[in-house]
């Protein structure tokens, strides 16, 4: 049987993660982020932690925007989009547990 918190539950979670996703593709814009050039860059260990760890974040973002662009300009058939949309939704999802996570464990839901 399918309690119909459960499900509200893993809606705010996946909501949660789309959210933290799109907040985090405009502070690193507003911080002055492009997307890199074909050029393979090296950098400081700590940068590319850094880039990796902000690709975790708002890859369910960059997924659903860039497959739409491509699915609109013919380069993506409906059944991939389907299938990268479904990819972005179980990303959020886990991106989401993460941040409600570290909510709960700072003591931000216990005032």
């Amino acid at each position: 049987m399918i309690y119909s918190f459960d499900v509200m539950a893993a809606v705010v979670v996946m909501v949660t993660g789309f959210s933290t996703s799109w907040v985090g593709v405009e502070l690193v814009r507003l911080a002055g982020w492009r997307e890199p050039s074909g050029a393979r860059q090296t950098g400081h260990p700590g940068r590319m932690l850094a880039e990796l760890v902000l690709a975790a974040v708002i890859g369910p973002r960059l997924l659903l925007t860039n497959g739409f662009k491509n699915w609109r300009g013919g380069l993506v058939s409906l059944p991939l989009y389907m299938v990268l949309t479904l990819v972005a939704a179980g990303w959020s999802v886990c991106s989401g547990i993460i941040v409600l996570e570290m909510a709960f464990a700072s003591g931000y839901f216990l005032t």
